[in-house]
């Protein structure tokens, strides 16, 4: 019986290997994916971390160079795809490929799923525009969260009918193993016995490191072992000033920057607390991972983490952008074993019931489906 085709789209910027959010999703989507009832490929438009990995993982990959903001030959190659391969789904990620495969579907067989990750592409009039014209146009329009997908309808008017709700998922048996902490710590130059405040995300202004290094300095001076860690790709070359900004503190050898990791989860096993400083978030990946590292979350009050975690179980969330706050949230857990530790492990179940990957890809599996007028084919789990 033929399989649904699914053609997933995006914009990458990364050439380090690590790979954002809405990135993890399509990757996860095409390795988690039941290939006894879809048949899937990734357009990779760019060139990075994502194409690479999928290549040299066997999944069929094409690529597009992508040269200036609006290139009308990139609607020809989607269509292109869709007759080669006919594609019953052409399935977008963030607002710029959103905006191309809603082009591109128009007048052809496919169906166009387009998937919003945050509030970049909608927060300007001119988003509000368009989503506002094609979001009710499209077969369905995917937020990764509830806070999110209200936002999206509040902001846009797409009737929330047409919206659906998918939670980004992660492999949990990735994380959560034993690790050497201290073997850890020596291989990043920290002390056996340091307080770790990890946060994890590529560099960019929207993740607020600035925010969160003025709150690190406003509880560092009380324990000198305390130290924060800030592992992510430095994609804009913005590390730099926030190495500036610890320093003028006089805390440029308690900052300490990573780059990407590929085995990330190691230092999540080493670390004690996780922040997250964003000023936005459609979900965060990161914080699901640290919450399945066993690991206790002190979180801004950015959109997603209000679908993730609940406050004083197995996280915090900290409303408004004081630093001294949010330092202070940070220091109560740090001097609390006892607390850190089951809020830790409440975080763990909270992982594993709510965000494992396979049950992620199960909803896009039945989105997807349900747009396809194709006798279902025997399903393999």
């Amino acid at each position: 019986m033929a399989t649904i085709n699914v053609l997933e789209v995006i914009h990458t910027g990364s050439i380090s290997g690590a790979l954002g959010g809405a990135e993890t999703v399509l990757y996860n989507i095409v390795r988690y994916i039941d290939p006894s009832r879809f048949t899937i490929r990734a357009l990779v438009v760019g060139h990075g971390g994502l194409d690479e990995r999928l290549k040299r993982e066997g999944y069929p990959v094409d690529t597009f160079t992508f040269a200036r903001s609006y290139n009308l030959d990139l609607i020809k190659y989607i269509r292109q795809l869709i007759t080669r391969h006919q594609i019953d789904i052409v399935h977008t990620h963030l607002s710029r490929m959103n905006t191309y495969g809603f082009a591109a579907t128009r007048l052809t067989p496919a169906r166009n799923v387009m998937t919003i990750h945050g509030l970049s592409g909608f927060s300007g009039r001119l988003g509000r525009l368009y989503y506002g014209m094609f979001g009710n146009l499209s077969a369905k329009v995917v937020a990764v969260s509830q806070p999110l997908a209200e936002e999206f309808s509040a902001r846009t008017k797409v009737r929330r009918g047409n919206i659906v709700v998918i939670p980004n998922g992660i492999d949990i048996d990735c994380f959560g193993r034993p690790v050497d902490r201290v073997a850890v710590r020596r291989r990043f130059g920290l002390a056996p016995d340091a307080k770790i405040i990890l946060s994890v995300g590529n560099i960019r202004p929207i993740k607020g490191y600035d925010f969160l290094i003025d709150a690190f300095a406003s509880i560092a001076r009380q324990d000198n072992n305390r130290v924060l860690v800030i592992a992510g790709s430095d994609m804009f070359r913005e590390a730099a000033g926030l190495r500036d900004r610890a320093a003028r503190y006089g805390l440029r050898d308690r900052v300490m920057f990573t780059e990407f990791i590929p085995d990330v989860e190691v230092l999540y096993g080493a670390a004690d607390l996780f922040a997250l400083s964003s000023i936005s978030e459609g979900f965060s990946l990161t914080t699901v991972e640290a919450m399945a590292s066993r690991l206790p979350v002190v979180s801004t009050d950015c959109l997603g983490p209000r679908d993730i975690i609940t406050d004083g179980v197995d996280g915090i969330i900290v409303p408004g952008r004081d630093p001294e706050i949010f330092g202070g949230r940070m220091a109560e857990l740090l001097q609390d074993d006892q607390r850190r530790q089951a809020m830790g492990e409440a975080g763990r179940r909270t992982a594993e019931h709510c965000f494992a990957i396979k049950a992620s890809v199960a909803k896009f599996e039945t989105l997807f489906a349900s747009l396809v007028n194709r006798p279902e084919t025997t399903r393999s789990r």
